[in-house]
């Protein structure tokens, strides 16, 4: 699961075009993740020059949610 500070982050969109599920997008003046489409994969991290995306590993409850 990632974490963007909203207050940092340059609307540069580059986790968005890196991000192979698309969850991340700019919706007005700031960029929203959805959680539910990621795939905890940290390309966005890496990619973001303002350094505002922060990767949290799961909960062990969360992990489990995945497999039904």
């Amino acid at each position: 699961m990632i974490t963007i500070k909203h207050d940092g982050c340059i609307l540069c969109v580059g986790c968005s075009s890196v991000c192979p599920t698309n969850a991340i997008e700019l919706i007005g003046t700031r960029m929203e993740h959805f959680p539910e489409k990621c795939i905890d994969c940290g390309i966005c991290v890496r990619t973001c020059p303002a350094n505002v995306i922060e990767m949290h590993p799961k909960k062990k409850s969360e992990k489990g949610a995945d497999k039904k």
